[in-house]
């Protein structure tokens, strides 16, 4: 059961081609410049296309001087299509390659190639009015995104919404639909436990509801009424509540901010009983130098379940959460150090513990390649121990 879960986790992971946190490192707290989620990742504005073309990716020979033209090829399709500066018609497309193998003790190898990620994106902007959509196809996986019913290969809309902006400088804005939670460090390691147990990833975790997002000076916050997950039947699986964080941004390049998650399912989608799920904690970014930045979460997390008539109320509580670095030795290139641990159960004991380390490399624009190791050791009963490990590589190619 331990090998059949970790090899879903590993199916599972990231599909959000542009949620970088380490963003910070160029004085990029915020993320509303750039993307067209006010929290960050997915579809990229004009103005975060023309930054990943001079920030993100490796340049060759003499970097351009002031005076010379700036390149075009981080717009649409490598440059072919210049775009609207106004943004009011945005478009991109992604296509993630994985090669994954996992080891896992007293069980079977497992190794395969998977098509992770063909996803297109696009939003309509008239004056203060937004409408964003995103549609995909998802080879194994990401069903609580699908459209289709089907097992495996199915289309699958990850996010769709529609927006209004509240005031003249874009700083407010109201969103309803299908959205990503606002909660935690947004990155594309989703299968980080921090993002997997809260359910908060950016692969299929997303809910609908209704959201108030506000970028302004050193302060940046999204709050969401979740109304569940409408993809999802019968409506008993359907989450209520809400999600949200606050960041404050003290000085340039470093953010911290506190989150809060609070819902209840009259049918939770693994446990199949009643619960109340919550999960409180604090995130950070930080970089003391360009070259290396430093992202901290962790998490309370509480989920309660109905228990017997002695006690009515069966509560576990336990931790989540993951200290990281990366480093960017030359432009372009990445090393990645994560720890990470999770405490499933206060009561019962049972640490778990995982370390990554990968590398991407942004070689051309809209293409990158990365590499990841991670060994987890994971406790189960308070006293078993697995070990799992897996070799990831990823190739990526966006529009």
């Amino acid at each position: 059961m331990l090998a059949f879960t970790a090899m879903c986790v590993v199916l599972l992971w990231p599909k959000d081609a542009r949620a970088y946190a380490w963003m910070v490192r160029h004085e990029y707290s915020a993320c509303v410049q750039c993307h067209a989620d006010p929290s960050g990742g997915g579809l990229l504005t004009s103005y975060g296309r023309a930054q990943s073309e001079t920030l993100l990716r490796t340049h060759y020979g003499k970097p351009p001087g002031d005076d010379e033209e700036e390149s075009t090829y981080g717009n649409l399709a490598w440059g072919l299509w210049k775009g609207d500066p106004k943004d009011m018609l945005l478009f991109g497309a992604d296509v993630r390659e994985l090669y994954y193998a996992q080891s896992t003790k007293n069980a079977p190898n497992v190794s395969k190639f998977i098509l992770m990620q063909a996803d297109a994106q696009a939003q309509l902007h008239l004056d203060r009015f937004r409408a964003n959509a995103s549609l995909g196809y998802a080879e194994q996986g990401a069903l609580p995104a699908a459209l289709t019913r089907n097992s495996d290969k199915n289309l699958v809309s990850r996010t769709h919404w529609l927006g209004v902006e509240l005031d003249e400088d874009k700083k407010m804005m109201i969103r309803a639909g299908r959205l990503n939670l606002p909660f935690g460090i947004r990155s594309i390691e989703h299968t980080l436990w921090a993002r997997s147990v809260t359910r908060t990833d950016t692969n299929s975790a997303q809910q609908d509801g209704l959201a108030f997002s506000y970028s302004g000076g050193k302060l940046r916050t999204e709050v969401m009424a979740v109304l569940g997950n409408l993809q999802l039947r019968p409506y008993q699986y359907h989450e209520y509540g809400y999600a949200g964080y606050v960041e404050y941004t003290p000085k340039q390049k470093l953010a911290v901010g506190v989150s809060s998650l609070v819902t209840h399912a009259d049918l939770d989608i693994q446990t199949q009983t009643p619960m109340w799920r919550q999960a409180h904690g604090l995130f950070g970014r930080y970089a003391p130098a360009r070259w290396v930045v430093l992202g901290l979460e962790q998490d309370l997390v509480v989920n309660s379940q109905p228990g017997s008539a002695a006690q009515p109320h069966n509560n576990i509580a336990g931790t989540v959460g993951y200290l990281n670095a990366d480093f960017e030795p030359l432009q372009g290139v990445h090393l990645m150090v994560t720890m990470e641990d999770q405490q499933n159960d206060f009561s019962r004991g049972g640490f778990s513990w995982g370390a990554w380390a990968g590398a991407v490399w942004f070689f051309l624009p809209h293409a990158d390649i990365r590499a990841d190791v991670i060994y987890q050791d994971v406790t189960t009963n308070g006293s078993t121990h697995t070990g799992i490990s897996t070799f990831l590589a990823q190739a990526h190619v966006f529009l």
